[in-house]
């Protein structure tokens, strides 16, 4: 039998058990170990690519081959055993994903387009009877192309219209500018169209007035002018009205496509250069200028006018083109006092820096890191992930320059194997 004192030991052994030996009644804390990381996991670098680039090789004959790499960043820029080659001198204007590469001296202009094995293969081409200089674009569907009066005889021009699916003509027009009318000269000069753009239902055609001796001679190069067409052009069209502004010189470069552009809100910019070494003579005596047309307007913006030689000390405009944000990507020729006729074009005088021009707020800035170069023709450039490459010819070597628009920088590349890239193309977007 239990007495009393048995029973009162073994009670109070039971509490010391339950109480843990006399501790605090509370249990131990579980604690629970940190999940192990996840490592990172590094996304792979894509290159935006392939790339389609036009280069002309240096040497004799100085050859143009059409080629497609899978970098332009990590190899060399090469035609040597790739690439489809191309007849003597040509102009390259992309439109949407077709390229169109037009002979200056062979008389035909070839298409190509990313076929569905995923090669740039020739999708078909057209002949004409006078070389093709001017191109421009509407949307990204057609081709617009002219041809100019390069004998200085006072004849019509000729305006092809060509699907940019399928490589083919669609319309072929003859129109006239100022200099044509009923077989009777003009004025002693012959309008030389330096742009086609497109806006709502109207064509815009700055112009030149070259001599109609047959010299390129510009007896008339202190006024911009501008014709205006209705759109579709029909055969025979005349402007409907030309413009005119005193402010600046004959809009445009000869080669270069892009003289006049559009900008987002359907405003339109022009260039002028007017200085001998672009080819002007003899040359004007205005500053070099960029005059606005305003959406829904067809005469020069009075109250707009941007003096480049004011925002460069002293440099003029021999290249633009439209880079988006009512930004324009450009070369400027400084050292103008020390340049000679058509010195600008020549590969052996290195005077063009590299900048991004706001139109909006009329600031030119240059693109750091670009050395001076020479550059005798840029095709309409491509935006790629806000990015633009150029071609970067010194004295020394050519390199590839990646231009970031929005910081107006740019990363030098790899070489050009070559005397020069006429433009880069993304045919696979």
């Amino acid at each position: 039998m239990f007495n009393l004192k048995t029973l009162s030991l073994l009670i109070a052994s039971l509490s010391l058990t339950a109480c843990g030996g006399g501790g605090s009644s509370t249990p131990d804390p579980v604690i629970t170990p940190p999940p192990t990381p996840t490592p990172a996991v590094e996304e792979p670098v894509v290159e935006p690519g392939p790339f389609t680039f036009a280069i002309k090789t240096a040497g004799e004959g100085e050859a143009e081959y059409l080629v497609t790499q899978t970098s332009i960043s990590n190899e060399a820029l090469s035609a040597d055993g790739v690439g489809i080659e191309q007849q003597g001198w040509n102009f390259y204007y992309p439109v949407g994903n077709t390229l169109f590469v037009s002979g200056y001296e062979n008389f035909e202009t070839t298409s190509y387009k990313v076929n569905d094995d995923g090669d740039v293969e020739k999708l078909t081409s057209f002949v004409f009877d006078n070389p093709l200089v001017m191109f421009g674009s509407v949307d990204d569907t057609t081709l617009l192309a002219s041809d100019a009066p390069s004998d200085g005889t006072h004849t019509t021009r000729t305006l092809y219209t060509v699907d940019a699916d399928t490589g083919k003509v669609t319309d072929k027009v003859n129109y006239t500018i100022h200099d044509f009318d009923t077989g009777t000269p003009g004025e002693g000069t012959v309008a030389w169209p330096t742009a086609l753009v497109v806006r709502d239902d109207l064509l815009f055609v700055p112009f030149q007035k070259l001599d109609d001796q047959g010299w390129y001679a510009t007896p008339e190069a202190d006024t911009a002018f501008v014709a205006v067409f209705d759109y579709p052009v029909v055969d025979g069209a005349q402007p409907i009205k030309i413009i005119s502004d005193d402010r600046a010189s004959n809009i445009g470069v000869n080669g270069v496509t892009s003289s006049m552009i559009k900008v987002d809100n359907g405003d339109l910019y022009t260039m002028s250069n007017g200085a001998e070494s672009a080819g002007f003579s003899p040359a004007s005596t205005k500053v070099s200028a960029i005059l606005r047309i305003n959406d829904g307007e067809t005469e020069f913006d009075a109250n707009y006018y941007f003096d480049i030689e004011a925002a460069t000390d002293g440099g003029k405009l021999f290249w633009f083109d439209y880079v988006g944000d009512n930004k324009a990507i450009a070369r400027i020729v400084i050292n103008e006092e020390e340049t000679a006729p058509w010195s600008a074009f020549a590969k052996d005088l290195i005077t063009q820096k590299l900048v991004i021009i706001d139109l909006v707020a009329k600031t030119v800035t240059d693109v750091h890191d670009v050395p001076l170069h020479q550059k005798r023709y840029t095709s309409p450039v491509e935006i790629v992930d806000g990015k633009v490459y150029v071609s970067v010819e010194t004295e020394e070597s050519a390199h590839v320059y990646e231009v970031d628009i929005e910081n107006a920088t740019a990363t030098k590349g790899v070489e050009i194997m070559g005397k020069t890239i006429k433009g880069f193309y993304d045919l696979y977007h």
